[in-house]
């Protein structure tokens, strides 16, 4: 695993973490968040700017 995966990893774990152990709305959107950075860094393991 590259690092990008493995941060990918530990953001859906945070966002994982924080949806069980906090009661929020705003806590929520941010789990929300980082399980979605998270899922796309795990899957696609880079992260580039489109070529022009």
């Amino acid at each position: 695993m590259n690092k990008t995966r493995i941060i990918g990893l530990v953001l859906l774990v945070i966002g994982i973490i924080i949806q069980f152990t906090l009661e929020n709305d705003a806590t929520d959107f941010i789990s929300g968040v980082l399980i979605g950075i998270g899922i796309g860094l795990v899957i696609t393991g880079k992260v580039s700017k489109p070529a022009l």
